[in-house]
């Protein structure tokens, strides 16, 4: 993410309407194709560890701790840009996908799934295995 001196983040966490559990929702599209590859949580301390280091922190809500993406599997998320939308409920990290895998099943995007006439279809193939990415 580019450095444009970075102002203190504090005053733009208060603008953001955090979830009841202090969270908010974070997609993270691909800056260049703007294909959605994920969405996590975000709460005010990996918000703004991402807007400091340039790379995307999440909140594990199972774990109930950040989470550095990437940080097992090396598929770290460069962040490009960070936006908030009109209801200021939700953020959309610009990102550039180390590795080109965004999702634990080791697939480009999470949303490899199309509802169908029979339900729930895969759509996209598996580009690594996970258990060679999570050992």
């Amino acid at each position: 993410m580019p450095n444009t001196a970075m102002h203190d983040i504090t005053s733009s966490l208060e603008q953001i309407k955090w979830n009841a559990d202090g969270l908010v929702a974070a997609i993270a599209q691909d800056y260049q194709t703007q294909e959605v590859l994920m969405m996590a949580w975000m709460n005010a301390e990996s918000l703004k560890l991402s807007a400091e280091l340039g790379h995307a922190v999440y909140w594990s809500r199972s774990r109930q701790k950040l989470w550095h993406k990437g940080e097992s599997s090396g598929h770290q998320q460069v962040i490009h840009e960070i936006r908030l939308d009109c209801d200021a409920d939700a953020i959309l990290l610009q990102i550039e996908q180390v590795g080109g895998i965004a999702c634990h099943t080791g697939r480009k995007s999470c949303f490899y799934r199309t509802l169908g006439q029979d339900g729930w279809q895969d759509n996209a193939p598996v580009i690594k295995d996970p258990s060679d990415i999570y050992q």
